[in-house]
């Protein structure tokens, strides 16, 4: 199947239309690619792994967990011993 679409500008975003028979729900993610040719290749996104992304793989866990105050061990003010 192929249509014509218009590319349009909606505020600061350029935007394609699509076609109201098309089998996607809205809300529906999509991988955008651009091939060489120009081509522009749309893939509806099944499942995402956050910790694929490059932000996530190049984090430092570690770090965080010596940094942070609200990851260190918690030190008990009351009844929180419960294995006495």
């Amino acid at each position: 199947m192929t249509k014509i679409v218009s590319l349009r500008k909606a505020g600061n975003s350029r935007v394609f239309t699509a076609p109201v028979d098309l089998e996607a729900a809205l809300g529906t993610k999509f991988e955008m690619a651009v091939l060489a040719d120009g081509a522009v290749i749309y893939r509806p996104v099944t499942h995402q792994n956050l910790f694929s992304t490059p932000e996530w793989q190049n984090y430092d866990f570690q770090k965080d967990m010596r940094e942070n105050d609200e990851l260190q061990p918690l030190k008990p003010v009351g009844k929180e011993w419960l294995d006495k």
